[in-house]
């Protein structure tokens, strides 16, 4: 069967499959960036090591902001593979590239074949969705729950079996023990964006959505029942600097509706216009096109709907722009969970772009072109003003990359459809340049990491933290064995214990007398937030802070 699929055009498709899969393996044992990453990881380490499956903790107090499922997902993992970067990132990326299968189900279903391909291709190869499955947070396992329970509720309409119906209210539970009831605001405006232009009002008004709420609040009750344990059972508990919190309510109304009104615990700030320019880098090389394929869909259905389309992609990802744009809530990564709406979208246009002969591609052509040249003078000026280490991986990649773009010039395919093909690949390999120089530079300065790595060696069991609710969250996570928190009024009694401080901390040990001494200053930056003067490697010294692990005597 495998000779067969390679013998014809697909041989194509399946390489720059391959490709893709191994630019996301290159990423997968890197460090996790703090601090995100490196909560969500420690989180998930103290359940695999106390076997607690209710009660999340962070810094060694309980912790209320996102549900439980990645967390249990990453702490079986753990299980099975040891606390490593690699267990943690891999539920997730597992998880995703069944989000790109069920893109590609959905987008072949409802179109073709070749476009459903071409949508898994845009959805795993858009810029935001390599950087999620590296830096893994919530994101990756939401876009795959999302577009598979659209998958599963568009296959249930078309053939009225039940259990189709319990996938898709069994993903969108899954969703919504992700990251919140919010995220059935896209599944729910897709679904009626669908049925309402198609005029299905019996579709529309079917009991059968009752059943539907009925079994996705069955299936969210581990997470409902978590809550109530950790924190409505616990009215004396202090969170957010309160006591009565209710996690029940928390859940329902503050973590979601609380955000989006900015009258939660947790506040932002926002700018309406903020994910309109965020998509063109975040959906790169694909977010100018999004833009105009959305457009080109908008206005071919305005005097008519053309009942043989589908309406779900545009309704999804629509919805939740603009739902996100309201609020005071707005990160790049939030994008990422209509990116299956949007890459069925560009897919079909581009289709009907290659097949359409009376329109000019050389716009098109430009803007392909624009980007990649854009983007590979990026990658020059980085490694100018960085002088990494040169990491051969990057030419083997690139020696397969060559062979590539060969069978994409011997294909069969439109001259569009090959420039496509083209970009993908040579943006696969700009993200393989970030896995093997980019990141390798900059995450050995995560002050935390560095620290933690070398008390397990020199210190094994002596690492420790002040309880005082810093954010040393990669030290916590990376540290192995008896790891302690230590109350500040305390610290005199924890004489060989090694602290990981920073200044404000080295300071109150002076301030209290403590007898101490300095073992290890670490450079540290928070590379999630970089600079031009830590970028270069001429100045990096200058953006830099210094922390310490001092041993107290």
């Amino acid at each position: 069967m495998l000779a067969k699929f390679l013998s014809k055009e697909n041989n194509l498709f399946f390489l720059i499959f391959t490709l893709i899969l191994i630019v996301t393996i290159i990423g997968l044992p890197l460090d996790l960036i703090d601090p995100d990453a490196a909560l969500y990881a420690s989180i998930s380490k103290s359940i695999a090591e106390s076997n607690d499956y209710i009660n999340l903790y962070s810094l060694g107090h309980d912790w209320l902001d996102k549900p439980h499922l990645p967390f249990w997902l990453t702490s079986i993992s753990y299980k099975i593979f040891g606390v490593t970067n690699f267990a943690y990132k891999l539920p997730a990326v597992l998880i995703f590239f069944f989000g790109i299968y069920t893109t590609y189900k959905f987008t072949k279903n409802n179109y073709n074949t070749k476009t459903g391909i071409y949508a898994a291709i845009i959805l795993a190869t858009a810029t935001h969705s390599i950087i999620s499955n590296f830096d893994v947070r919530a994101e990756a396992y939401l876009t795959a729950f999302m577009i598979s329970s659209i998958y599963y509720f568009d296959v249930y309409l078309k053939n009225k079996r039940i259990k189709h119906l319990i996938f898709a209210c069994l993903f969108s539970a899954f969703a919504i023990m992700t990251k919140g009831i919010f995220a059935m605001i896209p599944i729910i405006a897709a679904l009626g964006g669908e049925l309402f232009l198609k005029r299905k009002w019996k579709q529309i008004i079917n009991p059968i959505w009752l059943l539907a709420t009925v079994l996705i609040f069955i299936f969210i009750l581990p997470e409902l029942y978590t809550l109530y344990v950790q924190f409505d059972m616990h009215p004396e508990k202090l969170v957010f600097e309160r006591n009565n919190v209710s996690g029940l309510k928390f859940f329902f109304w503050d973590s979601q509706f609380g955000r989006f009104f900015n009258s939660g615990p947790i506040k932002g700030t926002g700018d309406k216009t903020f994910f309109l320019h965020t998509i063109l880098w975040a959906f790169l090389p694909f977010g100018i096109l999004f833009y105009i394929a959305t457009f080109s869909k908008v206005k071919r259905n305005l005097k008519k709907i053309i009942t043989k389309e589908e309406f779900y992609s545009l309704f999804g990802c629509l919805s939740a722009i603009f739902i996100f744009s309201l609020s005071k809530f707005q990160l790049a990564h939030y994008t990422n969970i209509v990116f299956p709406f949007m890459a069925i979208i560009v897919a079909d246009f581009i289709d009907k772009l290659s097949n359409n002969k009376n329109v000019t591609k050389k716009g098109y052509a430009v803007i392909f072109w624009f980007q990649n040249v854009i983007a590979i003078l990026i990658i020059g000026f980085l490694f100018y003003v960085m002088q990494p280490e040169f990491n051969f991986v990057f030419l083997a990649v690139l020696a397969f990359s060559i062979f590539i773009f060969r069978s994409i010039y011997k294909s069969k395919n439109s001259s569009i459809q090959k420039l496509f093909l083209v970009s993908t690949v040579l943006f696969l390999n700009i993200y393989t340049f970030l896995f093997t120089h980019f990141y390798p530079t900059i995450l050995p300065y995560q002050g935390g990491v560095s620290a933690a790595r070398f008390v397990n060696k020199n210190y094994k069991g002596k690492g420790s933290l002040l309880n005082n609710m810093n954010r040393h969250f990669a030290f916590e996570y990376y540290l192995k064995d008896n790891f302690k928190r230590i109350d500040t009024l305390k610290i005199h009694q924890e004489k060989g214990r090694i602290f990981y401080l920073n200044n404000k901390e080295i300071y109150l040990f002076k301030r209290q007398n403590v007898n101490f001494k300095i073992i290890k200053e670490i450079e540290n930056f928070a590379v999630s937030r970089i600079n031009n003067k830590f970028l270069k490697k001429d100045t990096r010294k200058e953006a830099l802070e210094i922390r310490y692990l001092v041993e107290v005597k």
